[in-house]
């Protein structure tokens, strides 16, 4: 039987979130896109400490993003907040992270989670994750990183498990649909990566400090 609990990571419900986002039409919907990383912060967790960085930093932007979505209509979509903030003059608030700059926090991991889950699905099967993921992480994150944070991850990957170990820990009943859903999760989340990116950069946003 499936692992179940609140710390279960759940494929099949990232998967749905992902489409709840409507990224296919070329929205994306802020309340599915914000619960994807509460489920994303549950895979990192099981990949162990190397990405405790990045689940502190996740859970910290999730809870600044709910806040904006409870209190206007006009953070519904990642449309439509950038077109509120921007046409207010909030992108760069000095007093108060502004919902964009918190989303491409959040935006830039979701290059990473999406290159990665795409090359776990595939590798082999007693692939090592640290090579895995320190290429998703060079061709995703490192450009937004300093050297040390880049030499700390690099050295930080080598804990990381097998695919095999990895697939063990997410409890997975069929490894065949496994693969097939990373392959299938992998390509909605890039999906919704690039909807949001020419976002950003119709609003010469990416600069954002």
């Amino acid at each position: 039987m499936a692992a179940t609990g609140a710390e279960h990571f759940d494929l099949q419900k990232l998967y749905h979130l992902y489409a709840l986002t409507k990224a296919d039409e070329g929205l994306v919907e802020m309340d599915p896109y914000i619960a994807s990383f509460d489920e994303l912060t549950k895979l990192f967790k099981l990949l162990g400490s190397v990405f405790g960085f990045i689940v502190s930093d996740v859970v910290e932007k999730v809870g600044i993003l709910q806040e904006y979505r409870k209190s206007d209509d006009n953070y519904k979509t990642v449309q439509g907040m950038l077109d509120f903030e921007v046409d207010k003059k909030m992108t760069n608030t000095k007093h108060k992270p502004s919902a964009a700059r918190t989303l491409l926090r959040l935006h830039r991991a979701l290059a990473f989670v999406s290159d990665f889950m795409k090359e776990i699905q595939a590798a082999e099967e007693g692939s090592k994750l640290s090579s895995i993921a320190a290429a998703s992480y060079d061709r995703t994150l490192a450009k937004h990183h300093p050297w040390i944070v880049r030499k700390g991850v690099h050295l930080a990957v080598y804990t990381l498990p097998t695919r095999k170990h990895l697939l063990e820990k997410m409890k997975v009943e069929n490894c065949k649909k496994t693969e097939e859903l990373l392959g299938k999760v992998a390509e909605s989340g890039k999906k919704i990566f690039d909807v949001v990116e020419d976002l950003y950069t119709k609003h010469g946003l990416h600069n954002l400090p």
